[in-house]
């Protein structure tokens, strides 16, 4: 079980005169993400998700709070105490093609955590590349090519394929399927979805999209200029969620999305 509690983020910036300020870009968030659960969190650009993202893996270190995992008060430990609990937080960014090195096959991106956290011998790695592959759905001859040989599906299956490598206690996907063709896009969710029924772990995904926030999980978290502002544990359309910002993004879709009959299943195209 992953607890946040009375989490801040704030930055100091300058505007272009020279004169400081404090953004709070994440503003005393607190929640609980069960095991094996799958949560959304969605908000417009600019509402503090991609920071609070950034702290729940330790990419970045919050301003106040605490964060707990299985009891244990993350928020305390050093930075090489983080760095060997690292294996139990990941991430997978919008852009699958700048977070894999351009230098890597896709056996050799994959394999990467694998061989920083574990000790396997050459048989063991290949095994588990193989099988991490099959799991994404990807056929084993695209191990030799290269990230600029692949399309924008097949990278982020890659990407997806690196993060649950090592069996992670929490994965959140920022953004994971924007970008994408509308076709691509479902297929990937409709897979996340399926790799949920194997593995363990936590799902956050983040979002500026409430329809497929709803696709995703019944857990739907709202965030607006760094708070939470609502929170529903089983929403199952549109017409459950109530604070005004959450009906301005049901509002904000775009036309295609058939919002007044709610069906949600065939809206993701």
């Amino acid at each position: 079980m992953i607890q946040v509690n009375d989490i801040y983020k704030t930055y100091k910036i300058k505007d272009k005169y020279g004169n400081k300020s404090t953004l709070n870009a994440v503003n005393g968030v607190s929640f609980t993400l069960k095991e094996n659960t799958s949560y959304s969190l969605v908000g417009q650009s600019g509402s503090g998700k991609s920071t609070l993202a950034k702290l729940l893996v330790f990419v970045e270190k919050s301003t106040e709070g605490e964060i707990f995992i299985d009891g244990e008060n993350l928020s305390l430990l050093s930075k090489d105490q983080i760095r060997k609990k690292r294996s139990n937080f990941q991430m997978v960014m919008q852009d699958a093609k700048s977070s894999l090195n351009p230098k890597y096959t896709v056996f050799e991106s994959i394999s990467e955590p694998l061989l920083i956290f574990e000790k396997l011998s050459k048989n063991q790695l290949n095994h588990r590349v193989m099988n991490l592959l099959n799991m994404v759905e990807l056929p084993q001859e695209l191990t030799e090519r290269y990230p600029h040989q692949l399309s924008g599906g097949q990278l982020k299956r890659i990407c997806i394929a690196r993060a649950i490598a090592l069996n992670p206690k929490l994965i959140v996907f920022d953004e994971a399927v924007s970008g994408l063709d509308v076709t691509v896009r479902k297929k990937i969710l409709e897979l996340l979805i399926r790799l949920r029924k194997k593995l363990s772990a936590t799902y956050l995904f983040i979002t500026h999209d409430i329809d497929v926030a709803l696709f995703l999980s019944k857990n739907v978290f709202v965030m607006k200029d760094g708070v939470i502002v609502e929170y529903n544990q089983n929403a199952n359309d549109f017409s459950s969620f109530k604070h005004e910002y959450s009906k301005l993004l049901i509002k904000s879709l775009p036309p295609v999305y058939p919002s007044q009959n709610n069906n949600l299943k065939v809206n993701i195209i």
